[in-house]
């Protein structure tokens, strides 16, 4: 069960995100300090925002239904770097 503030990994059509889970809307999934999976030549990194003309550090997105293809919650390894990737905290 993915409860409040857990780190997940929301899977859509357009790319893997991580985030925060807020909690189910009407429609759709939301999560907080949400940041893009990106790939680089070293392995996974995270973006500063969703999108390349979005907002850098954007609070809280809604996922809609229609784009999402799964929600889960992020494995340890994933679930650290985003806690020091969002918050300057080493785990």
């Amino acid at each position: 069960m993915i409860e409040v503030n857990d780190v997940v990994s929301v899977v859509t059509i357009a790319g893997e995100y991580v985030g925060k889970f807020i909690g189910y809307t009407e429609g759709g999934v939301s999560i907080k300090s949400p940041r893009m999976v990106v790939h680089a030549e070293e392995g996974l990194g995270f973006a500063k925002g969703i999108c390349v003309t979005g907002v850098a550090d954007c609070p809280e997105v809604v996922f809609k239904d229609g784009g999402t293809v799964l929600i889960t919650p992020s494995n340890t390894a994933i679930s650290r770097a985003y806690i020091e990737a969002t918050s300057g905290i080493i785990i």
